[in-house]
């Protein structure tokens, strides 16, 4: 990322953290109020429409979504994706990912149907340039699934869900984060079926695999622990018991 101008270089640090570390701290009104000041200052100097402008811009968006101020976040992003279709091209990655947290806003605004629509086109998209394979393509195919079961089709959750877990494990590995959140999918289209057998060996899978890649005192590991016993619970009597 270019330096930022002079007049901000000072506060510009904090917006070099990245912003995946905010949750820890709880600073994310302090990321967007940056990331908000340095879009201004880029926008002013080199322009509103230049990828570094709208490089800030996104992060003010995303960083409002993690506020849980969802509408705004929404515009945001779509503003961004707007902007960087003219400026990168409708199909440029940067392009691409504000589609994506487009969607992601959706989904948590409670308008599923809407959020399905911008996940199949992102996924024609990123498939034409990135490829089918690519991880950036499977997380727009996993988005697709969990919206698909958030309106209830939970069949066809469970047939994409299986589709991206198995490409993932191809892809990244058997026991690659991603892969075990697919296959958790799995076990979660599975319960909403009303096969509790089938669910419960799925997620016995993803403790397994997060005990092998995380350890068995992880957070994720201990959470997959719990999916396991919830689903027993709900299961009632007569299945195995935990391997």
């Amino acid at each position: 990322m270019p330096h930022p101008p002079a007049g901000l270089a000072g506060d510009a640090s904090l917006g070099r953290i990245p912003l995946g570390e905010r949750p820890r701290d709880n600073r994310w009104e302090e990321a967007r109020a940056v990331h908000a000041a340095l879009a201004e200052e880029r926008a002013r100097t080199l322009g509103e429409e230049h990828p570094d402008t709208l490089d800030s811009l996104h992060h003010v968006a995303f960083a409002l979504g993690r506020l849980g101020r969802w509408e705004e976040a929404l515009r945001g992003h779509r503003g961004v994706a707007a902007a960087r279709g003219r400026t990168l091209g409708p199909r440029h990655p940067e392009t691409l990912a504000s589609r994506y947290e487009c969607a992601i806003c959706l989904g948590r605004l409670g308008r599923p149907a809407e959020a399905l629509e911008v996940y199949r086109n992102l996924v024609a998209d990123r498939a034409v340039a990135l490829g089918a394979e690519h991880p950036a393509t499977l997380r727009a195919r996993h988005g697709l699934g969990v919206t698909l079961g958030r309106l209830g089709r939970w069949e066809e959750a469970l047939c994409e869900a299986r589709n991206v877990c198995a490409l993932r494990a191809a892809v990244l590995g058997p026991d690659h984060p991603d892969t075990l959140v697919s296959r958790r999918e799995i076990a979660v289209a599975l319960g909403r079926l009303g096969r509790w057998g089938p669910a419960l060996e799925e997620y016995g899978r993803v403790r397994l695999g997060r005990e092998r890649s995380l350890g068995p005192d992880h957070p994720d590991t201990l959470a997959a622990l719990e999916d396991e016993a919830r689903c027993r619970e709900l299961a009632g009597p007569g299945l195995p018991g935990p391997v």
